[in-house]
């Protein structure tokens, strides 16, 4: 064999050996570019449904205040499903009392009501308020009233009678019956000590304590007329999406 042709069998196998190195490298980058697209592709999924009150993706967001916290899972949640949000991105501040242009923006958005915009249910609400037209479509759907003078009072504590009301009209909206014959609603409500304080919603109330949305402050105190608390109003609403197969 002469020198040129043993020159060319050895550049022919030095170029073979470089494509069986190069192959694997090449076979490598393919699959991982692959799973890059596949990654983006499923981050991208994430993101987008993340806020859906029906699907069960769910970012995970969390409160320093929280720790532990009775209510920090349902909180937790909730905010992950974008359903509720914190004063902070730190704090959710769970103790303070919800105001009810707060608790009218829960029912809102769990429910996925339509937007209506007006300015002439309540002498109180500016229609340039962050709330107005959300409590405009609480009202509009029977879910949220006023007072008879007229005005709403976006800013006062919301009591807990008043939550469990807005709640029972919430799951009557959206069809789920809530009825309590009166013999059952004297016999719930007959359990606390303190039933004679409810103002105006005794059948609302009866009925979230036979739905199991709410319970006493204690064994025998039902607390209606007490302001209630974001926490409480939190743990509420993800009875509601529960019992209303929204979450």
């Amino acid at each position: 064999m002469n020198h040129a042709v043993s020159r060319k069998i050895a550049s022919l196998l030095a170029a073979l050996m470089m494509m069986a190195i190069m192959l694997p490298v090449m076979a490598f980058a393919a699959t991982d570019s692959s799973a890059a697209s596949t990654n983006e592709s499923v981050s991208d999924s994430v993101y987008t449904d993340v806020y859906s009150v029906n699907d069960n993706v769910y970012a995970e967001v969390t409160f320093e205040d929280l720790a532990s916290h009775w209510a920090q899972a349902d909180i937790e949640l909730l905010a992950g499903k974008g359903l509720i949000s914190g004063v902070t991105a730190s704090e959710f501040q769970p103790d303070r009392a919800i105001t009810r242009a707060e608790f009218a923006a829960l029912i809102v958005r769990s429910i996925e009501l339509s937007s209506v915009t007006t300015s002439t249910y309540f002498t109180d609400v500016n229609e340039s308020a962050w709330y107005a037209d959300t409590v405009a479509s609480a009202v509009y759907a029977g879910i949220i009233n006023g007072y008879e003078d007229n005005t709403f009072r976006p800013n006062d504590s919301a009591t807990r009678e008043e939550l469990a009301a807005v709640i029972i009209r919430a799951l009557d909206y959206v069809q789920i019956s809530t009825h309590v014959p009166q013999d059952t609603q004297d016999k719930l409500l007959s359990g606390y000590t303190d039933a004679n304080e409810v103002v105006w919603a005794h059948q609302e109330l009866a009925a979230a304590l036979n739905a199991h949305l709410i319970n006493g402050v204690t064994d025998n105190q039902l607390g209606s007329s007490k302001p209630a608390t974001r926490a409480e109003a939190a743990v509420l609403l993800k009875r509601f999406l529960k019992l209303a197969d929204r979450l």
